[in-house]
């Protein structure tokens, strides 16, 4: 295989077109090639097997009309050469002017031939006339394709004879034996050989011709795609492959490649708006705390003790404000991950939720906070921990946008959906609402309703609450949806499976 490296190093320089062409008219020529080489093969069989065939017809013809029989006799004597040479002559008239007839010794030597040479010469090699007279000995008469002192190839037919001396009244034997010339089968199959190889050779002729155009078609979709991802690769993320109307393996790849283009668009583009909110956010506390910094060095407080702790308080709470918005990204990336460890237990849900509405009556600002739940408990496995701060976080959300007198109702049921038995939490408020055109990307992260709004420090936030939630909820094995109306406020649905047995399903 190392002789050969230099091929294969050589063959992967070159394009794919320039290959899979290479390899293509290879395998069309080994196959011309092959099918020529037993079309001509077949051809001189056949002809020789029928050439042989006729041989062995006039060879029992000449039998019976000299009236010879096609044995020997264990002491009968060889045939002499008058003999032979009365036989010889006279079978001339009963074969074709291109069959040599020729009368043999028992042991191979010549006695005489139709053309009038006589001599006691072999007339093929020595081992041609073993495998003829062991042919002869077995079968009683044996062919082959033989070749002459002349290179000459002839076809040849044997066979053991027993005439009647007339003078001596007693039996002779001797060999019978027919040879043509393979000189016309010969022209003939060169002949085929050669039409073979010029139709061989026009047909290669144009399939390279064809090959390349045909291949440089078939893969131009490929190499839309070589040009489209270095376009990509400098930047241009709005480059897309004109799918083919074809569902091939190539039509495929083109259609995954433009998902491929899409998702890796939106990823950018989202990675783009991450950062730049991210700068957002950061920015706001930090240009809070600055201000207070300077203030302070400037002792712009006059001493003022009050003052100095108005400002450092701020400062405090402009901390707090990058440390939720660090934490909430560190959250949101483990999620992505797959990497935020659950402990999960057993939660007896009803609990849980009263020890929610507990905290939020803390957080409440004259919101009227209700908590529904149902007679019998409702059993989850879950992080109870996680679990409290997305129930904790929906409820601040619904604080948020509900003015000082309206109403947040924290409901728990169970209930059966598709046979599987769910337990339901729904936090309902009668605030402000969401915009229809708002809910397709309300859980979208720094995806705010309004960007453009002045927010007041009590409604601010980041934008990721809710992307914090669905990840968790569904690291739970739960469902969350929102649905909302403006200015008649929003309700969010948690579903959760149950555990165990529950009697408190709708």
């Amino acid at each position: 295989m190392r002789r050969f490296s230099w091929l294969s190093l050589w063959l992967n320089r070159l394009p794919l077109r320039w290959r899979v062409a290479l390899v293509s008219f290879g395998l069309l020529a080994l196959i011309l090639i092959t099918m020529g080489i037993v079309v001509s093969s077949v051809e001189e069989q056949v002809l020789l097997s029928n050439q042989l065939s006729a041989l062995n017809t006039q060879a029992g013809i000449l039998i019976q009309t000299s009236g010879g029989q096609s044995n020997i006799r264990a002491n009968s004597q060889p045939l002499s050469k008058e003999m032979a040479g009365k036989i010889a002559g006279s079978a001339q008239n009963f074969v074709d002017k291109s069959t040599l007839v020729t009368i043999l010794s028992p042991d191979g030597h010549l006695l005489a031939q139709s053309d009038g040479r006589t001599n006691s010469t072999y007339l093929f090699s020595f081992e041609q006339e073993q495998q003829l007279l062991q042919q002869l000995h077995k079968q009683g008469h044996a062919d082959m394709v033989a070749t002459t002192p002349n290179g000459q190839r002839e076809l040849v037919v044997r066979y053991s004879i027993l005439a009647m001396d007339k003078q001596s009244m007693t039996y002779a034997g001797g060999i019978l034996q027919l040879q043509s010339s393979t000189t016309v089968i010969d022209s003939a199959v060169s002949s085929t050989r050669l039409l073979l190889f010029i139709a061989i050779a026009i047909g290669l002729l144009v399939a390279a011709l064809l090959t390349l155009p045909l291949i440089r078609q078939a893969l131009r979709p490929l190499t839309e795609i070589e040009r489209a991802s270095m376009r990509i690769a400098s930047g241009d993320l709005t480059q897309r492959l004109s799918e083919p109307p074809t569902q091939d393996e190539l039509g495929r790849l083109a259609t995954a490649f433009n998902g491929m283009v899409i998702r890796l668009e939106h990823m950018f583009a989202r990675q783009k708006q991450f950062v730049a909110d991210v700068s957002h956010e950061l920015r706001t506390p930090l240009t809070g705390l600055g201000g207070s910094l300077e203030m302070l060095l400037l002792e712009a407080d006059n001493g003022d003790a009050a003052a100095k702790r108005r400002l450092v308080l701020g400062m405090y709470n402009e901390v707090e404000r990058m440390q939720r918005l660090v934490s909430d990204l560190l959250v949101l990336s483990r999620l992505d991950e797959g990497q935020v460890k659950l402990r999960k237990t057993h939660i007896d849900l009803c609990q849980l939720l009263t020890n929610v509405k507990e905290q939020a009556d803390i957080l409440a600002q004259g919101q009227h906070i209700t908590l529904d739940l149902p007679k019998q408990s409702l059993s989850i496995e879950g992080d109870s921990d996680q679990l409290r701060r997305v129930f904790l976080n929906l409820i601040e959300n619904a604080i948020k946008f509900t003015p000082p007198g309206g109403d947040i109702t924290l409901r728990a049921l169970g209930k059966q959906c598709e046979g599987r038995s769910l337990a339901c939490v729904e936090i309902t408020d009668t605030g402000l609402g969401i915009p229809a055109s708002a809910l397709p990307h309300i859980f979208d992260r720094f995806y705010r309703v309004d960007q453009a709004r002045i927010r007041t420090t009590a409604q601010s936030g980041s934008g990721l609450g809710l992307s914090i939630a669905q990840g968790l909820v569904q690291a739970h094995g739960g469902t969350i949806t929102l649905t909302s109306t403006p200015n008649q406020g929003t309700t969010v649905t948690l579903q959760f499976p149950i555990i165990g047995c529950c009697h408190a399903l709708t």
